[in-house]
């Protein structure tokens, strides 16, 4: 894309030279762009998590092991052509997944997408606080702290990095990932211990059998989400090249290393459990301390994601330029806060699943705009082929899910995209 093309996206803007604002408004200029190891540790950082660790337990604990690893190498095949497909769009034009949208969407139509995908970021930072919470109330006899307090405390820590911006990210990132690849790596030899140099792995048989077809949603939908921000780092990239390297070596490592590991475990100890699996082989300390990292570096990532998704839908308003990020993450976290308080761990999977039948599909329609349609939206308030195919992708991705058809977040991505593309040629004479 060339700059004068890019030149829409800046134009009227608050000043990108304002960190306060984290470039939310306009392309990240060339003099703020990452160093590769930058980009490689902050978007490992992400999906560094316990999600994936549990993620693959349950791939591991429901397929044979070389079927289970199969899976892993398919799933997360998906998830990294999401990522570099965003990536490669958020070098070309220097924005974020939320400002992007509206190359699709139309300015406001991006506000509904920017809505979503905030109240997704925050909801997991919430469960994954209470998750944390209960960890470590159940680890430790002598906190007697309740679980509600203990994951606004959690919370309001993660908080800390979230604020101030892709530095906080950063330094967070430098300590995370190191520590959950010892924990990976400390799995492993313990797994290699305990099954006679992985001999016994291959000879694992499952008591309740997953279907391949159920393993691979799974694993794609456990992290399409983090997938589809990934453009909200990468587009700090200073080369194409960075944007292939940073992308397939985080994801290699926080998606497939993680859930490798998490499945190894799991056979090996018969618990698809984080907690359970790693207390049998006697790394219940080395767990815990590396699952503070662990979501310390994902959650930090979401208010991140969550904020450039507000000053979004901000922009419009007479608000623009007048709320930094640090502010917006403060009010993100005291939402997440409340939430956990209220114990939204048991309360919110209806509105999780909701979401992740909605959120893969955006995807689809950036990428078809970009590379097959080639007229942008950004310019009028709503795009109605847009929000028409990206309805359309969430009903796909719905029956796909109800009849076990495939791929769910791969079906409505496609289904959106090919909705989009032939509607757009029909249609669309802007």
């Amino acid at each position: 894309m060339s700059k004068e093309k890019n030149k829409s996206f800046t134009s009227n803007k608050v000043s990108s030279g304002n960190d306060v604002y984290e470039n939310a408004f306009s392309a990240v200029p060339e003099e703020k762009k990452k160093s590769l190891v930058s980009l490689i540790f902050v978007l490992a950082g992400y999906p560094i998590a316990l999600s994936n660790f549990v993620i693959g337990g349950n791939v591991g604990a429901g397929l044979t092991f070389s079927k289970a690893v199969l899976a892993l190498l398919v799933g997360n095949g998906v998830l990294m052509a999401i990522v570099l497909l965003t990536g490669v769009l958020a070098y070309k034009t220097g924005m974020s997944t939320a400002f992007m949208s509206r190359r699709a969407f139309g300015k406001s139509g991006s506000n509904i997408f920017s809505i979503l995908l905030a109240v997704s970021a925050v909801t997991w930072i919430s469960i994954n606080g209470d998750v944390f919470a209960r960890l470590i109330t159940e680890t430790f006899s002598f906190w007697k702290i309740s679980v509600p307090i203990t994951a606004i405390i959690v919370i309001l820590l993660w908080t800390q990095s979230a604020i101030r911006g892709y530095k906080g990210l950063e330094f967070i990132s430098f300590l995370g990932v190191p520590a959950a690849l010892i924990m990976s790596g400390a799995g492993i030899i313990a797994v290699s211990k305990a099954t006679n140099n992985f001999a016994e792995l291959s000879t694992y048989v499952p008591e309740n059998p997953m279907t391949f077809t159920a393993a691979t949603a799974a694993i794609v939908g456990g992290w399409v989400f983090g997938a589809v921000i990934t453009p909200d780092v990468l587009r700090f990239a200073k080369k194409m090249s960075h944007v292939f390297i940073a992308g397939g070596v985080a994801f290699a490592i926080g998606c497939f290393g993680l859930q490798f590991a998490g499945a190894a475990v799991a056979i090996a100890t018969g618990y698809a459990d984080f907690t359970q699996a790693m207390s049998a082989l006697g790394l219940a300390g080395v767990a815990f301390v590396a699952a503070i990292f662990c979501l310390w570096t994902t959650q930090d990532n979401n208010m991140y994601a969550a904020s450039l998704a507000v000053q979004n839908v901000i922009e419009g308003t007479k608000k623009k330029g007048k709320i930094t990020h640090k502010q917006i993450v403060i009010v993100l976290a005291v939402v997440a806060c409340t939430f956990a308080f209220m114990g939204i761990y048991s309360k919110i999977l209806p509105i999780v699943e909701f979401l992740s039948l909605l959120i893969p599909p955006v995807p689809g329609l950036i990428a078809a705009e970009e590379f097959f349609v080639k007229k942008s939206k950004e310019n009028i308030s709503i795009n109605g082929v847009a929000i028409f195919s990206w309805l359309i992708g969430g009903v796909a991705s719905y029956f796909s899910l109800k009849y076990n058809f495939f791929i769910t977040p791969v079906i409505g991505l496609l289904t959106s995209m090919v909705t989009y593309i032939i509607l757009s040629k029909l249609i669309d004479r802007n």
